[in-house]
């Protein structure tokens, strides 16, 4: 999944995501209220909302650069590595 961190959003379109708490108090995820799927999350300990970048409308902005890569030993063979990218300290 690729995840892209704003200070701020603005939501357009039908509606802000229906939000769950996935961790009381630490973190909440939102989805979009038609189809369900996970577009967004706010996490305590990072200051940025993160957004799924294929929730964007679009994508083709050179700013959006992977620069961290989280579980690269877990990565499937036919995904192409990002080898500029830092390795997160989540994998």
């Amino acid at each position: 999944m690729w995840w892209v961190g704003f200070e701020t959003v603005t939501w357009t379109g039908e509606s802000e995501p229906t939000w769950y708490e996935t961790f009381e108090g630490e973190a909440k995820r939102g989805f979009c209220p038609t189809c369900g799927s996970r577009v967004a999350a706010i996490d305590s300990d990072i200051p940025e909302i993160g957004i799924n970048v294929t929730a964007l409308d679009d994508t083709s902005g050179t700013d959006l650069v992977p620069i961290h890569a989280s579980f690269r030993d877990n990565t499937v063979h036919w995904l192409p590595p990002v080898p500029e990218a830092e390795h997160s300290a989540a994998g």
